[in-house]
């Protein structure tokens, strides 16, 4: 069987003569059955006759890059199926994962090219060099995806509000952002390849369409690594002459010498602090919102997670299913901002269909350390996802919320669901090496048995979020009552009859001023 390599690099590979088997006697040779129409060779798999175009960059091994289709024009539904994985060698290391990244590339275009790059950068994060032996080795590719971009710069028509080839949205944004993530990774070849790679394809004008705008968009975003991908991408232009091209990105970027260093992010909670002790702003998904938020002494931020309404495949931060009042930020933003003022961030998702967008990979994106996330799932979102979120964010917190029933049974279910998340991942569930877990619930429906209170903490801290039983006594008598049971998380509350009164002037006058959310802290 030819290994990867004879494939890869299209090696002739001797054959064989085939031993035939004597036929019984008196009976005839069966005949010779033919091979099932549209079934893949494994060079089908591997790459297409249509190798991207382009210099070579690097001197990377240069086997041929998996064909897309023309921008504008669909995806046929015929040809090669690829095989699964298991039918194919592939090879390890970042070779294979070089294949992983041409695969992508033929299955979703550019977009999911560099996402795959983003990702493995992101899983190999503390590998050294990693990023720019991906890059290096993935170069065939990375010069495919550039000239997709270029292609997209270089006619107004391929809009990211329109499916490209794939049937993805947003292509330019989500590549820009891959690439970016990749970016802020690599060191001086990686990033040297990416500008050459991207400069080679983009035409040397002045209106350069979507790409500035939405290198624009990922600013506002603060996108790691984005300066520095729009910094090599200058230099290169420069380098090569494209100073038109040069000029207009220069009008918000720095050549990559010019880069400085991103600043430390702030520290408002501090890794190891018990939770107790987190003083959390619960409503943060406006812009308004989180400034507001971020002008008092709040140590974890909480938004909620749904998918946006007026842009396909993008996420938002947003509580209610409709329009809300507000400018609603991204997941994007809102992950770099928290990240940027070093709060805890507690994602609330209130929408699953995020799940199937890239959401958890976003948040890795977003270089949030594990110790300042904390993940909210309801009982069911948490047996379909807690699994994965715990291999993806080993360090989180993962607030797991009580099915309802009696409350013996709700405290029995989380502990068999905590367990099984953590045993899927083969981590211990009760002792001093335990990942982080709280069992979130609302005030008013918490246990008061010590025995109930007593056998959950072995598992995890249990917190206490403000709900609508909550009545007549202050926050601070309750917060102490709370304590006095043993309740050993956060705990989030908000008068309600005390404060009825005060609270109805506050939301009749913020309802007026635009961009603020009548859900106050």
């Amino acid at each position: 069987m030819a290994s990867w390599l004879d494939i890869a690099f299209r090696r002739p590979v001797p054959t064989p003569p085939v031993q035939q088997p004597q036929p019984p006697p008196e009976q005839p040779a069966a005949p010779a059955q033919a091979p099932a129409v549209g079934q893949p060779t494994k060079d089908e798999f591997v790459a297409s006759t249509n190798a991207a175009t382009g210099p070579d960059l690097t001197g990377a091994p240069q086997f041929q890059t998996l064909a897309a289709p023309p921008e504008g024009e669909s995806t046929p539904s015929t040809g090669p199926t690829a095989k699964p994985a298991s039918e194919y060698n592939r090879p390890g290391g970042v070779e294979g994962d070089a294949l992983d990244v041409d695969l992508a590339f033929k299955q979703g275009g550019p977009s999911q090219a560099a996402q795959t790059l983003a990702d493995l950068t992101l899983k190999n994060r503390d590998v050294p060099g990693y990023a720019d032996s991906l890059l290096k080795a993935s170069a065939p590719t990375l010069q495919a995806i550039s000239e997709k971009l270029g292609e997209r710069t270089s006619k107004g028509g391929l809009d990211d509000k329109k499916k490209d080839s794939f049937g993805k949205y947003n292509t330019t944004y989500e590549t820009l952002k891959g690439l970016s993530v990749v970016a802020d990774k690599a060191g001086p070849e990686g990033l040297k390849l990416l500008g050459q790679s991207l400069a080679s394809a983009t035409p040397n004008k002045g209106e350069i369409n979507q790409l500035d705008d939405k290198l624009n968009e990922l600013g506002d975003e603060k996108v790691p690594g984005l300066e520095k991908l729009a910094g090599t991408l200058v230099t290169e232009l420069e380098a090569t002459g494209k100073n038109k091209a040069a000029k207009e990105l220069r009008k918000e970027y720095k050549p990559l010498a010019e880069v400085p260093a991103a600043p430390p992010p702030g520290n408002r909670w501090t890794p190891g602090t018990p939770l107790s002790e987190a003083k959390n702003a619960h409503t943060t998904n406006t812009r308004s919102d989180f400034d507001h938020a971020k002008k008092g002494d709040y140590t974890w931020f909480e938004g909620d997670v749904r998918m946006e309404f007026n842009r396909e495949g993008k996420i938002e931060m947003r509580h209610d299913e409709g329009n809300e009042t507000g400018d609603n930020l991204t997941l994007t933003e809102w992950l770099n901002k928290g990240k940027e003022l070093g709060v805890g961030l507690k994602l609330d998702v209130k929408d699953d269909r995020v799940f199937n967008n890239r959401f958890l990979e976003e948040v890795r994106a977003s270089g949030v350390p594990d110790n300042k996330l904390m993940f909210n799932y309801g009982f069911g979102k948490a047996a379909a996802e807690g699994a994965k979120t715990r291999a993806m964010f080993p360090g989180a917190t993962l607030a797991l919320n009580p099915p309802g029933g009696p409350m013996n049974e709700q405290v029995d279910k989380l502990i068999g669901q905590v367990t099984s998340i953590n045993d899927a991942n083969k981590l211990p569930s009760t002792g001093p090496n335990k990942p982080p877990v709280t069992f979130v619930f609302e005030y008013g429906k918490h246990p008061e048995d010590p025995a109930l209170i007593n056998k959950l903490k072995e598992y995890g801290t249990i917190s206490i979020w403000r709900g609508n039983s909550f009545q007549s006594l202050s926050v601070e008598d309750s917060t102490k009552n709370l304590r006095n049971l043993g309740i050993d998380g956060m705990i989030d509350l908000k008068e309600s009859v005390v404060s009825s009164i005060t609270e109805t002037v506050k939301d009749t006058v913020t309802d007026t001023i635009k961009g603020l959310n009548p859900r106050r802290f």
